[in-house]
């Protein structure tokens, strides 16, 4: 096998892990949600504590989850950003209840063609 072969065959593995885990969601960032009052746990406030492994929707999203880390770090997921179809305007989520990624549906508004 050439070396440029070789160098193809990993692009194209690498290409292929990073797009088949998830076609709908996407890692925004990570925030560090420690709380020395919980040791261990991730805090997003009063009354939203989570245990490492954990995940559930974003709190203040509308669609979006959270997973709560080893270190107390939270990490962020959220829909990825789809171009609507052309002569078509994206709008609202069509449903928030429902779980992520499930609730990344969105609605368009599109023009009438003749």
């Amino acid at each position: 096998m050439s070396q440029f072969s070789f160098i193809a065959l990993i692009a194209c593995a690498v290409f292929y892990v990073l797009h088949s885990h998830s076609a709908t969601a996407v890692v925004v960032g990570k925030a560090d949600y420690k709380n020395i009052n919980f040791p261990g746990k991730c805090v997003l406030n009063a009354n939203s504590i989570m245990s490492p492994g954990e995940s559930g929707k974003a709190p203040n999203h509308p669609c979006a989850s959270i997973t709560c880390l080893e270190d107390g770090t939270v990490e962020f997921r959220t829909c990825r950003a789809v171009a609507p179809p052309k002569g078509c305007k994206q709008r609202d989520f069509v449903n928030t209840n429902r779980d992520f990624p499930a609730c990344c549906e969105r609605s368009y508004e599109c023009k009438p063609t003749i």
